[in-house]
């Protein structure tokens, strides 16, 4: 009689027998009498292709009329390679007939489940399943969840939310990814494929909307003035606001610090140069920062980005190390901030253990000495979902760590710390110094209570001679102004911080917490595989990002996006309707909704694609659009279309007017806007939004010719790169190299 316990990968089948107590190891199982432990290395099936089902689905052009394509049952087949050995051997312990019981030890995530389900569908055996529910690795948490193992049945609404997730993604993938590639239309000799999917097209397309507003943007000129004051020894510079300012949404670029009407800087430049006296007044108000919650993966993300541009997947990695190798911290795909009630002791376990490691001594000790704050909030049995938070295991580590490793490591432990700690308490000093109804604003924040910030410190922002004003109002200087020249910039261009959040609320800019927590249900995928859907958007080259780490959108991803709304295919684009088919099948996880009833909707949206796409007719796509100007050839009007701006008397084969204006041209994608300001202006100086092979962006001076081509007007970037193709030594001075640049 024989237990067999199924890992997700060796590391972990590793930690479970050592804490059973199990020490004889095969090349594929950990072995005794009573408890066999053997381990997946990830999934080892995968769902069968349509052509696994009928072969003449090999020829996609022949068998479009046959999409969609469900099969009336999904099959798994093995994947080839090295695993393919180990599956053998799983199924042979698994069909054995010592073995009474099948233990499911795989992540305790949707993923997890699916990777022992797919295992035992695939031995055809009928002994029966129970579940290791592992929070984080240490040997009180793995002898916890083996004691506690509960039937496989109790699980079978979270099998559900598996196939559901595996099969819908598999339906909408391949069938739209295979009417994109037979219908969407691509530039002369583009070989990369179109790839359609659930969550990657929604998130493309808020990438690509964030990056058409940017290119869009119109700079426009406007002074800035700044002046600096004197009073009783204190000194700092502060900016014009005019007063009674409104925001105008037609016109974004009119801003209450800015100066655009010429009228207005000759009346203000006249006042300053005849009067530098000004009355000065403070006003101080108490500012309480609240107490950080608990990571979530998300938010864990979000942060390492902020401090040190990791990608998501950087901190998905390290964080996954942290738990299962090092046992420092807990189950990090979790999506939840909060803690379970009934962890109060084990939370204060913890606490005492960190303070074994001497830089979290002294704050281990406060909150021993005088209590944990924030005890309502932190624990809340109604917040926390299959997981609860990522926080610190209380293991004092005891092997060599990467740096990544310690970063993340301290950073969970910090903020686990903070969150027991109170608010921080800061004084906001906000001088206004107002000469003859002008006023000239600066703000700056001290410290009064650290809180928690003494755990995580952040500076006061007070420059240097701000001082303390003896009274308020007072009356003070003018010594110096300054009116300076600027234009209007683009909104700065998203990190994969920003990308995350936007992912987490399903495109929704959310200020508050409250809001934020009544989302997150309806977000874009999962924390555990938003990364991986970043980075398959950057493989499929839809999307690029930069050595600082900002993305945007291609020209390829930029092109499909635009495409399916004009046909239009709205749901696939759109992050919001996304967002409800997540929280839906989060209702099937949580036995809410049948899976059947899930997948009539799947079946019934990808039909609805796969007929739109297939039936569109691209010459239509563009028909309501007014034109973007005259044809500077012909004086016909140029009119848009899904790979230029050409013009109406344009016949193609040679035909009329030859007037093409690429989208796609000169390492940049021009959109309609722009395309517009350039047609009628026939220049633009330094415009913004070029990008070089290495990914990296520029500013350009370019020229509209007569025949739609555009032209560089100083060579394109001014620097080259040593990733640039060495072309000879310079012939001028021997020493450096010619490359060949993007230009």
């Amino acid at each position: 009689m024989a237990i067999v316990v199924i890992a997700e990968k060796p590391s972990v089948a590793n930690d479970i027998a050592s804490v059973l107590g199990i020490t004889k190891k095969t090349d594929t199982h950990w072995d005794s009498d009573q408890i066999k432990i053997t381990w997946a290395v990830g999934h080892l099936l995968q769902l069968k292709y349509m052509d696994d089902y009928d072969p003449d689905f090999k020829d996609w052009r022949k068998t479009v009329t046959r999409l969609p394509f469900i099969p009336d049952e999904f099959q798994y087949k093995p994947i080839n390679g090295r695993n393919k050995k180990q599956l053998q051997a799983i199924v042979k312990l698994i069909k054995d007939k010592s073995t009474v019981e099948i233990v499911n030890a795989c992540d305790a995530a949707r993923e997890g489940e699916l990777i022992f389900r797919t295992i035992v569908k695939h031995s055809k055996s009928k002994t029966k399943t129970s579940r290791m529910w592992l929070q984080s690795m240490t040997k009180d948490s793995i002898q916890k969840a083996w004691d506690s193992r509960q039937s496989g049945d109790d699980y079978s609404s979270l099998m559900d939310a598996a196939y559901s997730r595996s099969e819908s993604d598999w339906i909408i993938g391949m069938n739209g990814s295979r009417i994109a590639n037979s219908f969407l239309p691509k530039k002369r000799n583009e070989k990369s494929a179109i790839s359609l999917g659930r969550v990657q097209t929604a998130t493309l397309a808020m990438i690509v909307d964030h990056e058409i507003n940017i290119l869009s943007h119109t700079p426009v000129p406007y002074w800035q003035l700044n002046a600096n004051f004197s009073v009783d020894g204190c000194e700092w510079n502060a900016r014009w606001e005019r007063s009674g300012h409104k925001d105008d949404e037609d016109r974004p670029e009119f801003k209450s610090h800015r100066i655009i009407e010429n009228e207005e800087y000759e009346r203000l430049k006249n006042l300053l140069e005849s009067n530098n006296e000004a009355k000065i007044t403070q006003t101080n108000r108490e500012y309480k920062e609240k107490t950080p919650l608990n990571f979530d993966l998300t938010s864990l993300q979000r942060s390492a980005n902020n401090l040190w541009s990791w990608s998501a997947r950087r901190t998905l990695r390290a964080a996954q190390d942290l738990y299962d190798r090092f046992k420092l911290t807990t189950y990090p795909r979790t999506d939840s901030k909060y803690l379970p009630e009934n962890m109060k002791e084990e939370i204060n376990k913890t606490i005492r253990q960190l303070g074994a490691q001497e830089k979290y001594n002294l704050f281990s000790k406060k909150l021993v000495d005088n209590g944990l704050q924030n005890i309502n909030r932190n624990f809340n049995d109604k917040k926390v979902s299959d997981h609860f938070a990522i926080i610190p295991t209380g293991k004092i580590p005891d092997m060599e760590m990467s740096d990544d490793h310690k970063k993340l490591y301290d950073l969970i432990v910090r903020n686990f710390i903070s969150s027991w700690y109170t608010e921080a308490i800061w004084n906001v000093e906000k001088r206004i110094a107002t000469i003859e109804n002008e006023s000239f604003y600066k703000e700056v924040r001290t410290l009064i209570s650290p809180g928690w910030r003494e755990v995580q410190p952040k500076k006061s922002d007070a420059p240097e001679g701000w001082g303390e004003l003896k009274n308020s109002p007072c009356q003070g200087l003018m010594t110096s102004h300054e009116f300076k020249e600027e234009k209007s910039k683009p909104k700065g261009r998203l990190k994969e911080a920003g990308l995350l959040r936007l992912m987490e609320h399903a495109g929704k800019k959310l200020d508050s917490d409250e809001m934020a927590e009544a989302m997150k249900d309806k977000g874009l995928g999962t924390p555990a595989t938003r990364a991986e859907t970043i980075e398959k958007l950057i493989d499929r080259d839809y999307i690029r990002r930069a050595k600082a780490g900002t993305i945007s959108a291609t020209p390829h991803g930029i092109r499909i996006i635009d495409v399916l709304r004009r046909i239009p295919v709205d749901w696939i684009t759109s992050a919001e309707l996304t967002g409800e088919m997540e929280a839906s099948l989060l209702e099937v996880q949580k036995g809410k909704k049948s899976k059947k009833d899930f997948m009539d909707g799947i079946i019934e949206k990808t039909t609805s694609l796969v007929e739109k796409i297939r039936d569109h007719d691209r010459s239509t796509l563009y028909e309501n659009d007014s034109s973007i100007g005259k044809c500077p050839k012909c004086s016909g009007t140029v009119n848009e279309t899904v790979l230029s701006y050409i013009c109406s008397e344009n016949k193609g084969k040679g035909e009329g007017c030859s007037f093409v204006f690429w989208k796609d041209t000169s390492g940049r994608w021009f959109d309609r806007i722009t395309a517009k300001r350039l047609l009628e202006e026939k220049e633009i100086e330094e415009l913004h939004g070029f990008f070089g092979r290495n990914g990296e962006g520029y500013s350009n001076s370019i020229t509209l010719t007569i025949e739609g081509k555009v032209e560089s007007k100083n060579g394109g970037e001014a620097k080259s790169s040593s990733d640039d193709e060495k072309l000879c030594v310079c012939p001028a001075c021997e020493q450096g190299s010619i490359r060949i640049n993007s230009t």
